[in-house]
């Protein structure tokens, strides 16, 4: 892929980026960051005193920590080392950080084997993809659907590369805006690819550890 493209879409805010904005201004690209979502607090309680909680996304762990502490002398794993940097800005430990947040499936292996039968709270969406929870025995996983995911179609200008950076995003998106064969559609990882390809549309690269450094990388790319 050329860094000849003219305009980029990312289903992400301009305020949630750090890498990509400089990357377009040195090469002439139109960067257009638009979350296509928004997100809501529900209720919830936990009775229980799990061995390990694993957060999915530090949206997962804000909206989590905004309602309740963490158990006792539990451990704290996550997706993967983006989610892992911002937990340790808020001063916590994190015993288990998977290696390809763009391939939940292999992290989910990766965690299951780390977890060792031990009891795990997973704090999610009311639309997660349970890559996580999906691979542990129902006796040792609880899961807290802590939030809720909200669409916000909107009708941008058409771009040359278009990055959706998870399913809500994309199917937000395609509600008001169409994608052609001549534009190259970037997926944030194999869920959203997965997503991104049952709605009927072909995905020309996926992101493995789903950062704005491997995308830059993939952008850089002949």
């Amino acid at each position: 892929m050329k860094t000849l493209i003219k305009s980029l879409f990312i289903s992400k805010d301009l305020s949630d980026l750090s890498v990509l904005p400089a990357f377009c201004q040195d090469n002439s690209i139109e960067l257009v960051a638009q979350s296509f979502i928004s997100f809501e607090a529900l209720p919830f309680e936990s009775h229980l005193s799990p061995s390990v909680v694993f957060f999915s996304s530090i949206r997962a762990a804000e909206f989590y920590l905004a309602q309740a502490s963490l158990p006792i002398n539990c451990e704290i794993a996550c997706i993967g080392s983006k989610t892992a940097e911002k937990l340790k800005a808020k001063g916590l430990h994190i015993s288990f950080i998977g290696e390809t947040a763009g391939e939940p499936a292999i992290v989910a292996e990766q965690f299951k084997t780390w977890l060792n039968g031990r009891k795990v709270l997973i704090p999610s969406s009311e639309q997660s993809n349970r890559s996580i929870a999906q691979t542990l025995p129902v006796s040792q996983v609880e899961e807290l659907i802590i939030y809720r995911t909200v669409a916000k179609p909107l009708t941008i200008q058409p771009c040359a590369v278009n990055v959706f950076t998870s399913p809500s995003n994309f199917l937000s998106f395609i509600q008001k805006n169409s994608l052609e064969s001549n534009q190259t559609i970037i997926a944030w990882g194999k869920t959203t690819e997965k997503a991104i390809r049952n709605a009927g549309y072909a995905v020309n690269a996926t992101l493995t550890y789903a950062s704005e450094e491997e995308l830059v990388e993939v952008l850089g790319k002949e």
